[in-house]
């Protein structure tokens, strides 16, 4: 029994790495707790192997699950796909696509995703880019 409160209390600890949430990590400290105290209680070699195996079980286990979930590579260097479209206001191009009211406008040979204002607008006609909302480019019917 005490070996088993153990063994059920490291793999609470390594669910919680997995899942986390806290419950399942509180659970298994308890019961890692209560099974080396029942383990000192039975003998003082079964009570120090259960401490000695937590030392060394639970920071490897931590470790491993780390290199298993956590990021592999470096975002330094990379390239945010943000583009500054304020440039674009009072210019002009074809509707690629239908908007209605989202779609593609083709503005100095660059396909650009767009809205207006609500309006419906066919596909080849001419627009003009009214406003721009961070990433949110409005045109209107020309």
């Amino acid at each position: 029994m005490v070996l088993g409160l153990y063994f059920a209390g490291l793999g609470l600890i390594v669910a919680e790495m997995f899942m986390p949430g806290l419950v399942m990590g509180l659970l298994g400290l308890g019961a890692i707790g209560v099974s080396v105290v029942f383990g000192f209680k039975h003998h003082w070699a079964v009570g120090s192997g259960q401490v000695v195996a937590a030392l060394v079980v639970v920071p490897v286990a931590f470790y491993m699950a780390s290199r298993r979930l956590g990021l592999k590579e470096s975002l330094e260097g990379s390239v945010s796909f943000a583009q500054d479209w304020a440039a674009y206001v009072g210019k002009e191009g074809e509707a690629w696509t239908e908007l209605r009211p989202a779609g593609m406008v083709m503005i100095e040979g660059k396909r650009i995703d767009v809205v207006t204002a609500g309006e419906l607008v066919e596909k080849g006609k001419r627009v003009r880019v009214v406003k721009v909302e961070g990433n949110r480019v409005v045109v209107k019917a020309v």
